[in-house]
C-alpha cells in the first residue's frame, strides 16, 4: 500500500512561489528544489513529535513544515516569516487550488514495475480527489486500462478517517484480501505514515531521500526505485 503525497507528488514550485511573491518575497525554485524542500519540511514535523501524536488538521503542525521547507530554499528572518504566512493562507484555499501537483516520475515508474508483480493499493490523507489525482498524474486506476490497476484508493477526505488513525488502512487491506502483517505500507512521514502503519500492524518503509531520519530505527529507503529493486531481489 502506498501513500500519495511525498511518494508520487510534492507541492509544485509554481503556485508556492507565486503565493510568496504576491506577499512581497522574491523566490525562484524548480522541481528538484521543491522535492528537497518537501522532505526537509517533513523532518520539521518530525521534530515536534517527541512521542506525542501530531494533528495534521492543526495549522501549527504545517507551520513547522513550512519553516523547514522555506529554510531549505534559503529564506530566513522576515522573508521566512512572510513566506510561512503566505503559505498558510494558500493552504486554507487549497480546496480551490491543489498545489500537490509536481509528479515524482521516477517513483511513479517504479510503482508501475511493482504493480506488475504484486497487488497494490493507495491509502492517502487527501482532500477527496485522490482517484482523479491518480488518473491525472498517470499513477494508477481502479479499473483495467492503460495505468496500473489498484485494488483500492482510500482517501481520508472521502471516508473521514485520516492517518495516523489505523482504521484508514482497513478498506485497502480488505480489498487486497491480505493480512496487515503481510502488507507493506510506503509513506514519507513519521507522524502519519510510520506511526499509523505501525498502529495498524503493518510493516512500513519511509521514503527518506535526504537521509534526514537517520536517528530513527524504522526501515527507510531513498525512493520507490530502491524499493522495486529490493522486492525484485
Amino acid at each position: 500500500m502506498f501513500d500519495m503525497g511525498g511518494v508520487f507528488v510534492v507541492p509544485a514550485p509554481e503556485p508556492v512561489a507565486r503565493a510568496v511573491r504576491d506577499a512581497g518575497v522574491e523566490i525562484d525554485f524548480d522541481g528538484h528544489d521543491a522535492s528537497r524542500a518537501h522532505y526537509t519540511g517533513v523532518r520539521g514535523i518530525t521534530e515536534i513529535l517527541a512521542g506525542n501524536a501530531v494533528d495534521e488538521l492543526d495549522p501549527s503542525t504545517w507551520g513547522h513544515y513550512d519553516r523547514a521547507y522555506f529554510g531549505a530554499l534559503g529564506l530566513f528572518g522576515t522573508d521566512l516569516l512572510t513566506a510561512v504566512g503566505a503559505r498558510d493562507l494558500g493552504r486554507r484555499a487549497e480546496a480551490v487550488e491543489n498545489v500537490w501537483t509536481h509528479a515524482l516520475q521516477h517513483n511513479i515508474d517504479a510503482f508501475a514495475r511493482i504493480s506488475d508483480r504484486l497487488p497494490v493499493a493507495i491509502v492517502t490523507n487527501n482532500n477527496g480527489t485522490a482517484v482523479q489525482q491518480c488518473l491525472d498524474h498517470g499513477i494508477c486506476q481502479l479499473d483495467y486500462g492503460s495505468l496500473p490497476r489498484v485494488a483500492a484508493i482510500v482517501d481520508s477526505g472521502v471516508i473521514q478517517i485520516a492517518k495516523p488513525d489505523p482504521r484508514i488502512f482497513d478498506p485497502a487491506i480488505e480489498a487486497l484480501g491480505t493480512e496487515p502483517s503481510r502488507t507493506l505500507y510506503v509513506g514519507d512521514t513519521v507522524h502519519a505514515d510510520v506511526l499509523g502503519a505501525q498502529a495498524a500492524g503493518l510493516p512500513v518503509v519511509q521514503l527518506d531521500p535526504l537521509d534526514l531520519h537517520h536517528d530513527h530505527d524504522h526501515w527507510r529507503l531513498p525512493d520507490v526505485v530502491a524499493l522495486a529493486h529490493h522486492l525484485a531481489s
